[in-house]
């Protein structure tokens, strides 16, 4: 009986010592965790004050890169900073960016220029993103005038040009289709419609 209880009793304690080490091991290890929680927060803060307080200087590095929307191409370009940018913090620049957009178009002649990105803001070095992005071909409307085949503007409103095709030699799936008119969203696809029908 009593090697029962003392097996029991030593069962007993193993298990509290467990249930000890166990709580131990999670109390230290949710210490840890707060603790890190604690740095990352405080090294956050300490960013985004310095983020705050940073200016761009004369010897702050200007990059400008050329994004064509279009095509998805990028060139990069080391340029002299404009004096209008000196000084400024990270709010102030994105305020004036957002401003003077429509001043660049017309000072550089940038008709396709349609907007202004702060990619990287630091005292060492400040990154601008030109985006260009060319406007949508003019759609065209094609049709049948007096047996021959015109071209309207994509409004039905200017004829743009009568390309001397006689419907009479075009088949009648064709001609029927021009005698409703139909619409040509690109100078390519009206190119390549003029081109069968001249073969």
């Amino acid at each position: 009986m009593k090697r029962k209880y003392g097996v029991i009793c030593c069962f007993f304690g193993a298990s509290l010592l467990l249930a000890v080490m166990c709580y131990g091991s999670y109390r230290y290890s949710q210490k840890v965790v707060e603790e890190k929680v604690r740095e990352k927060e405080a090294e956050l803060s300490t960013e985004v004050v310095s983020n705050k307080e940073q200016r761009i200087t004369s010897e702050t590095r200007f990059i400008v890169e050329l994004y064509h929307a279009d095509t998805e191409e990028t060139v990069t370009e080391e340029r002299t900073m404009p004096s209008e940018y000196a000084g400024k913090t990270r709010g102030e620049l994105l305020e004036y960016l957002k401003d003077s957009l429509e001043a660049q178009k017309q000072e550089e002649g940038e008709e396709y220029l349609t907007n202004l990105e702060l990619v990287s803001f630091s005292k060492e070095k400040l990154v601008i993103r030109k985006v260009y992005t060319e406007p949508e071909e003019s759609a065209y409307y094609l049709t049948a005038v007096e047996g021959e085949v015109v071209i309207y503007d994509g409004d039905k409103t200017k004829l743009l040009e009568r390309t001397g095709i006689l419907t009479a030699n075009l088949p009648v799936e064709e001609i029927q289709k021009l005698e409703q008119g139909y619409r040509v969203e690109s100078e390519k696809d009206l190119y390549s419609i003029l081109e069968n029908f001249s073969s």
